[in-house]
């Protein structure tokens, strides 16, 4: 039996980042960055990729390399007026916290790896299901954590760690509202291996009965998964779960709908109860925490909005390249409304925090890799795909589309755990879309070498 190291490596990166509480810790870090290097080496060669994703790595990249450039102060004047009194005599780079800037690039570049492994696997008929299975246990691994630990010392994070930061930990991570963009991101996975193990159930002898077991375990895993997400408390967690799950069903389904339909609404009944007999008890707080959806705890009554104002004010004072990426809880001091004792670390909205780090030069690119993975998962095109192609693609639109619009109100892709979550979907999208140009290029080729069928005039002769 062969064995890929890539696989065993990203299982470890993506579980062991998930275990060893969300992958904050420096130790974390160092280990996964080793475990990337080596990922990268075993490459050997560049996954396929879109065009545009393409433009914008080396646009941010670019980005990056400017801020970190050393500038005469008049230039740096110029480009960055509003933080003209707290700049360093003579020449320095754009970004007010370089080291800030150097770690979030080399969280990027970590980020990066992972997603070419994984469109490596994708792009694979052997990788695809391995890769979603790799995602799905990492996401039952997390939510027994979560439920296990539960009603465990809050001054403590999965009953080992100090919670130093004073969050609302739940499970490994300190706080539970990116334990929830956890399941966000690996409630789809099982969801796949769900739908696909129950299609399989119409192929008689012994494939059936490995699909019967195939579907109950992914049954466990998508039941575990959303109990300990709705278990969690996190509003805005259970919130847009449903809203992504909403927005993308469409993509889970051909135009032409074929076979009993109410086979599959009992199924989706029969889980439901289940999961609504084992989170009941919880559903009350998780409604009133859901009516206070904008505020923030812990920062004397300021709501995200006022965050968000002084997050627009910070990007105001250098609005085209912005202060340095990851260098927020840096220069937000100057901007930030009154927090008391409180320290300002996020903006509880990451889209809005690369506008005042990136600059509008940041947030076109954002908006740029964004558009491409829009472009990516076009519905028209996907659901003509096979159900092999179609499912997985659903899956990450459900899976990165919860994260977007959670980003809005949070900052879950700052922790390293969630971010590598998100780019191993990225990479995933990548390799079927690899797989759906290679699935293309057969037909046209199959097309182009069938014989022509004999014109009338032959027919006459």
């Amino acid at each position: 039996m062969q064995v890929n190291l890539h696989r065993i490596l990203l299982a470890l990166i993506v579980i062991g980042n998930l275990v060893a509480f969300a992958g904050v810790d420096p130790i974390a870090r160092v280990t996964t960055a080793v475990l990337a290097v080596i990922l990268a080496l075993d490459l050997r060669k560049m996954p396929p990729t879109p065009r545009i994703h393409r433009v914008t790595a080396y646009a941010v990249s670019g980005l990056i390399l400017l801020q970190l450039v050393p500038l005469p102060p008049s230039l740096r004047g110029l480009l960055q007026p509003g933080f003209s009194d707290v700049m360093a005599a003579g020449w320095g780079p754009l970004s007010l916290a370089p080291w800030a800037t150097l770690q979030f690039a080399s969280g990027l570049i970590v980020a990066v790896v992972l997603a070419l492994v994984s469109a490596r696997m994708a792009a694979t008929r052997s990788g695809l299901p391995t890769l979603l299975i790799v995602i799905a246990v990492a996401g039952i691994v997390t939510a027994i954590l979560g439920l296990v630990a539960e009603d465990s010392d809050p001054t403590r994070v999965l009953f080992i760690r100090d919670n130093i930061q004073g969050g609302s930990a739940y499970g490994s991570f300190v706080n539970r509202n990116h334990f929830a963009q956890a399941m966000e991101l690996t409630i789809p996975a099982g969801l796949v291996l769900l739908v696909a193990a129950s299609r399989r159930l119409r192929v008689p002898g012994i494939a059936r009965q490995r699909a019967a077991t195939s579907m109950l375990l992914a049954t466990v895993a998508v039941v575990v998964s959303i109990t300990a997400l709705i278990r969690s408390g996190s509003r805005g967690g259970v919130f847009f779960a449903v809203v992504a799950a909403v927005i993308t069903l469409p993509w889970w389904r051909r135009y032409k709908r074929s076979g009993r339909l109410w086979p599959k609404l009992v199924v989706v009944v029969l889980v439901g109860v289940l999961i609504g007999a084992m989170t009941w008890n919880r559903l009350p707080d998780l409604k009133e925490r859901t009516m206070e959806l904008i505020a923030v705890e812990g920062l004397q009554g300021n709501s995200r909005i006022d965050l968000w104002r002084s997050t627009a004010a910070s990007w105001m004072r250098a609005p085209l390249f912005g202060s340095g990426l990851g260098t927020y809880r840096y220069v937000i001091s100057m901007d930030k409304p009154a927090t008391g004792a409180m320290v300002l670390e996020q903006a509880h909205n990451d889209w809005l925090e690369v506008a005042a780090t990136g600059g509008a030069v940041g947030a076109v690119i954002l908006m740029a890799a964004v558009l491409g993975l829009a472009l990516l998962l076009k519905l028209s095109s996907i659901r003509k795909m096979r159900s092999d192609l179609r499912y997985p693609f659903a899956a990450v639109a459900f899976a990165l589309v919860a994260t977007s619009l959670h980003e809005v109100i949070g900052f879950g892709l700052q922790t390293p755990a969630v971010r590598y979550l998100a780019f191993v979907w990225l990479g995933l999208a990548w390799g079927l879309w690899e797989r759906a140009n290679r699935h293309r290029s057969e037909r046209q080729a199959v097309v182009a070498d069938r014989p022509s069928p004999p014109s009338n005039t032959e027919d006459a002769s």
